[in-house]
């Protein structure tokens, strides 16, 4: 699915669209077949079918938030009607009716839309942001790579500096929308082939005149390899980012949030919460 950018109401990228809910939680919530079933509005089929996974309005939870990728309702109707192989999402076409099916698409789809239902009352805070963006015993933890004020790792950036003086949309855009890269020639995403053939994927973090010292990043967290120049067969600059590309779905909407509001108070801004409509806008 192509990556797309965020319109004002569109809050989540989704790079893989996996729709989990269970097939027991499925067969437990799924409405008795009638036309009255069929007609039934898609909020409410979602609620019974999907929620349970997928949270309140799409935002998140159990499975990844399902707002803000512009689905066509032909693109949704199909992932429910065959699920998606690979990942606990069951195809519907078994134990739902067509027409149900249609209705739930076409909610899914209205919550891309400016007008369509936004869930309350929810905002990021920072003690919860910096609770997510240093967890512990997470590869995946942004501390692995960034650091805040001297806090974290070295791979990436000082993220205080970077987002100084940004919206919360544009920290929030950099967070899902992947590949964003970096113009500071210190952290390119470089491609090292060695006289053996091996392919390794990273950052430069220095060199002598003897060796170069580089972050393999082609797993989490990153290695800090020692390779001698002598064994270096090629080296160039590689244009996708090493940042992971899959945080819209491993965060919820409420951690996003959270972490975006870590990084605004970091950075100098007093604002204590960062909104929904804070990153819609």
């Amino acid at each position: 699915m192509r990556r797309t950018t965020l319109v004002a109401g569109v809050v989540v990228w989704l790079g893989t669209v996996n729709f989990s809910a269970s097939a027991e939680a499925q067969a437990a919530r799924r409405p008795a077949e009638s036309s009255g079933a069929a007609a039934a509005d898609g909020g409410e089929l979602f609620a019974m079918t999907c929620q349970v996974c997928h949270g309140q309005a799409a935002i998140g939870g159990v499975g990844p938030a399902l707002r803000g990728a512009r689905f066509t309702t032909d693109f949704v109707r199909k992932v429910l009607q065959d699920g998606r192989p690979g990942t606990m999402m069951p195809g519907f076409s078994a134990t739902m009716s067509a027409a149900e099916i249609t209705q739930i698409a076409r909610y899914v789809v209205q919550l891309q839309s400016p007008d369509g239902p936004a869930p309350p009352g929810l905002r990021g805070t920072p003690s919860a942001g910096e609770a997510v963006f240093f967890a512990r015993g997470s590869a995946r933890s942004c501390s692995v790579c960034h650091s805040v004020e001297g806090r974290g790792g070295s791979v990436g950036p000082d993220l205080m500096a970077k987002v100084r003086g940004q919206s919360p949309k544009q920290i929030f855009q950099k967070i899902i929308v992947v590949p964003h890269r970096s113009t500071d020639k210190a952290y390119q995403t470089v491609r090292l082939t060695t006289k053996t053939g091996s392919i390794l994927t990273g950052i430069k973090s220095g060199e002598t005149a003897d060796a170069v010292f580089f972050y393999d990043t082609s797993s989490l967290p990153p290695v800090l390899r020692t390779i001698p120049k002598v064994d270096i067969a090629a080296s160039a600059r590689h244009h996708e980012s090493v940042m992971p590309n899959d945080y819209a779905s491993r965060l919820t909407l409420q951690q996003l949030l959270d972490v975006v509001a870590f990084l605004k108070q970091s950075s100098g801004d007093r604002s204590s919460t960062v909104t929904l409509a804070d990153v819609a806008n």
